[in-house]
């Protein structure tokens, strides 16, 4: 008799609970992709997520009053980081939408740290929601496998001309270079997982869900990608033990030696052919022309939001940069990308610094690889705008939030 009455109950309190909203914002990729592509609501489908950050936001703010943790003392750059984009809000008055653009662009899901150090309260709940971005990423790496084996055509100029017939995975998030980040990124965290969890059935899955994003990441094409995925394990392995170095510099040559994609690409990669074509109209000549817009005004750069990437092909019909440490070097001049540097800096070593407090627990594998995540997309920026990709932005920044409130989670069951 009261079982209806338990089911009402439960659907009532359903959206006043946090992880409600916080599974909606880390389903991210796909929901998105539904809602444009598949059931497209005008407002909801194009302002969902701003929706969903704001609410969370909300269940933050609440939680922060009288918490213990307090964010550490990379708070200083971030704070002067965002100072510097207010500022240029303000400066530029003529071209007052495109920098509060601009600004949104850059700062808007940075509240997503917020929300990933102060709402989470158990290492279960922070484990769980590792768990759903894991299956969501294996979800959109199958895709991407199926579509080079079904032979789905590659979206126009993601191939070179000596690259005829190449076929490039880019799932449900359209770009083959945005998906070798988001893999970079799923990669680490599911070997994580495979590691972590105790049950054969469970490290099955995992094991599965491994298998699909490494192709997914492989199938790509993605050479940023896959040299950033490098870089990072490269910097854990000789955190951990250098003796791991080598057996990823075997395994990374054996990709470019027997994985045909792979070997094309990199190959191409040290062509002539590709250096000279990228030195005219392609990734070195942007770097260049972000350079030289910056030297018109070297401490403050042309105004944020008025080079290199989304907001400023649609507000002066600029070229994407293709690196979002030269988009910002062109926008917000030395002192931008000076504090933008300090600020991934500052970053990593409390990363670092969070993750090792770990040592010893069954949770310090799992967290290492998520940082391996972290330190892949970091690097990837230096050759693609990741964070001109709103999901690639919230994922990081939401995911370096709970890492760094991992020494403060609770352990055992929680039912809140």
């Amino acid at each position: 008799m009261n079982q209806p009455v338990l089911r009402r109950d439960n659907l009532l309190k359903w959206p006043l609970q946090p992880n409600t909203w916080l599974y909606l914002f880390l389903s991210y990729p796909l929901l998105d992709y539904i809602l444009k592509h598949w059931i497209p609501i005008p407002l909801v489908s194009s302002l969902w997520d701003e929706g969903v950050l704001f609410v969370l936001f909300m269940f933050t703010l609440f939680h922060m009053v009288g918490s213990n943790r307090s964010v550490p003392a990379m708070k200083v750059p971030l704070i002067a980081f965002i100072m510097l984009g207010l500022a240029h809000v303000v400066i530029d008055m003529p071209y007052l939408a495109a920098n509060i653009e601009g600004f949104r662009a850059v700062y808007q899901y940075m509240l997503a740290f917020l929300i990933g150090f102060f709402l989470i309260n158990h290492i279960e709940h922070a484990v769980n929601f590792m768990r759903f971005v894991a299956v969501i990423g294996a979800i959109a790496g199958l895709v991407g496998v199926a579509q080079v084996v079904i032979g789905v055509e590659t979206p126009a100029g993601w191939t070179d001309a000596s690259e005829q017939g190449l076929i490039r995975a880019f799932s449900f998030v359209i770009s083959p270079n945005v998906l070798g980040s988001y893999m970079a990124l799923i990669v680490p965290l599911t070997m994580g997982l495979v590691l972590y969890e105790h049950k054969k059935g469970m490290k099955g899955v995992w094991l599965l869900a491994l298998i699909f994003t490494v192709g997914a990441l492989l199938l790509s094409g993605s050479r940023g990608a896959w040299l950033a995925l490098f870089g990072s394990v490269s910097i854990l392995f000789v955190i951990i033990d250098r003796r791991l170095l080598i057996a990823g510099v075997a395994a990374a040559a054996a990709a470019v030696a027997f994985v045909p994609p792979v070997r094309i690409r990199i190959l191409n990669l040290f062509s002539e052919t590709y250096f000279d074509k990228s030195l005219q109209a392609g990734r070195l000549a942007r770097w260049l022309n972000a350079y030289d817009y910056m030297r018109y005004d070297p401490f403050f750069g042309k105004g944020i939001g008025h080079y290199g990437g989304a907001v400023g092909a649609r507000y002066f019909g600029t070229t994407y940069v293709d690196s979002y440490y030269f988009k910002t070097l062109a926008e917000l001049g030395l002192i931008g990308i000076a504090l933008f540097i300090w600020l991934m800096i500052s970053l990593t070593r409390f990363m670092l610094k969070a993750w090792q407090t770990l040592y010893g627990t069954k949770e310090y594998w799992l967290v290492g690889g998520l940082l391996t995540g972290l330190l892949a997309v970091i690097l990837h920026n230096g050759v693609e705008n990741i964070f001109e990709v709103p999901f690639m932005n919230s994922y990081f920044w939401f995911f370096s939030g709970l890492l760094l409130a991992f020494p403060f989670l609770k352990k055992g069951d929680s039912h809140e």
